[in-house]
């Protein structure tokens, strides 16, 4: 058996990573690791955002079948749903996380002998766990390791989520004008959304995020922010600051030796929208600026470096690791190994570029991306007023910004009748008899943020 470190960079798109072509140099040492790794350029997730994808994650089943569509819903994981952690620990690893997972629902405390927690935080800004308090626990961890150990490991960094509080001396990296410009508007529209309530104003309450866009002005010596790209550049400079201490983390791995019997395979459960379709640095919204995540891979001495254009899923990551734990992937799983791509085995079949994938918190949507095309499609109104359909063609709108519903009504008919035909197929499958997005309804999250919506009267 061999060692596994799993290392999630929460809320990190792929179009952010310089070595998925960003044009900013925010992640050299990941870059570094992955021209000796394989890099799977289209790793998508089947459901976000947190709870859902970590649930596919380390279950390997799809959101329709786990039953969390949700985060922080109040909805049970599916019973008899085994985990990840568990497999491997009957297995004869010992399991460890440094995570904040285990304490937000039960499913995720399941099979670790060692729950590591990283730090004692702010309970205004539960994410603000930082890189070099996740190494502060996970490197002496490594340090502690008898060289007959056998160990799977799962580190998780929150540092690009809300709220961006890089370092101060990182907060200039990608910025050098006035935030608070009142000739640059673009962030100004955010101002009559929901998170507008408890992100722009100051509060001593625990309210998650309370007050964080105006704290991030006050340290900037601005009275409110106006220009959306200042903001840009702190989760740009978050990254920075992570990637940093990958690079530390990675000489550790190096200089005990780990890197000789050890698979490490990055990944993020989701992305970010930046100010992209007025969704201001949040991650709902089923664009790809949401669900095309890094995924990238090394297995110990190997040389085999590739970039893979294969479509692969959230799902697969449970059964890379069972495979790679040599431990047999149990029945009814969806996940499909990517070992053979790692050892540089091409599969002569794989599955179809088609995913479905939904989102529960605070819209609540399926889509179906197939053959260049993706449509959307709402269960319900949401509070930015977005057409119930969504149409886009992908290569030549990688931003998503043209809705070709009415102009290729053909297309998106056919899809719908895909994606229900689609969902139809996996209820039955699953045992299932309502599409859960209708069963649940929104999360409360959502739920309050349309209280917010009817009180302000913001239509």
């Amino acid at each position: 058996m061999m060692n596994i470190i799993l290392i999630s960079l929460d809320t990190l798109s792929a179009k952010h990573v310089g070595c998925y072509g960003y044009w900013r140099e925010t992640t050299p040492n990941i870059d570094k690791f992955a021209q000796n790794a394989v890099l799977f350029e289209n790793c998508f997730s089947p459901g976000i955002p947190t709870q859902p994808c970590y649930t596919t994650t380390f279950s390997g089943r799809v959101p329709l079948d786990h039953g969390i569509v949700a985060h922080g819903g109040t909805a049970d994981i599916k019973q008899g749903v085994v985990m990840l952690q568990e497999i491997l620990s009957e297995n004869g690893y010992h399991t460890a996380c440094v995570s904040a997972l285990p304490n937000m629902k039960p499913w995720f405390r399941k099979g670790w002998k060692e729950e590591l927690p990283p730090a004692k935080i702010e309970s205004q800004y539960p994410q603000m766990v930082t890189a070099e308090q996740i190494n502060g626990t996970a490197i002496p961890w490594l340090r502690d390791r008898k060289k007959s150990d056998k160990f799977f490991l799962f580190l998780h960094y929150w540092d690009v989520h809300t709220p961006y509080f890089a370092p101060m001396e990182y907060r200039n990296r990608f910025y050098s004008g006035n935030p608070g410009n009142p000739d640059l508007t673009s962030f100004l529209p955010f101002e009559s959304q929901p998170f507008a309530e408890w992100w722009l104003k100051p509060s001593e309450s625990d309210r998650v995020f309370a007050g964080w866009i105006k704290r991030l002005a006050q340290e900037a010596g601005v009275e409110k922010i106006t220009d959306a790209e200042y903001i840009v550049a702190q989760y740009d400079a978050e990254l920075v600051y992570l990637d940093e201490h990958i690079g530390i983390l990675l000489n550790v791995i190096n200089e005990l030796g780990l890197d000789e019997n050890t698979f490490i395979m990055f990944m993020s459960d989701h992305g970010e929208e930046m100010y992209e379709h007025g969704i201001f640095f949040d991650h709902h919204g089923l664009y790809d600026a949401n669900i095309h995540t890094p995924l990238i891979a090394k297995l110990p001495d190997t040389s085999n470096a590739n970039r893979i254009t294969h479509h692969v899923r959230h799902e697969d990551i449970f059964s890379t690791i069972l495979d790679v734990a040599d431990v047999d992937i149990p029945d009814g799983i969806e996940g499909k190994s990517l070992l053979p791509f790692i050892k540089g085995d091409i599969p002569n079949k794989w599955r179809d570029d088609m995913l479905l994938t939904e989102e529960n918190s605070w819209m609540s949507k399926w889509a179906l991306r197939k053959n260049g095309f993706k449509l959307i499609k709402a269960r319900a109104k949401d509070w930015h007023n977005f057409p119930p359909r969504e149409l886009y063609h992908l290569s030549s709108d990688p931003k998503e910004m043209n809705n070709l519903v009415e102009a290729e009504s053909k297309i998106a008919d056919e899809m719908d009748k895909e994606l229900e035909s689609l969902i139809s197929e996996g209820l039955k499958r699953y045992g299932r008899s309502i599409d859960p997005l209708v069963e649940q309804g929104l999360s409360p999250m959502g739920q309050r943020a349309w209280e917010w919506i009817k009180k302000s009267k913001y239509w």
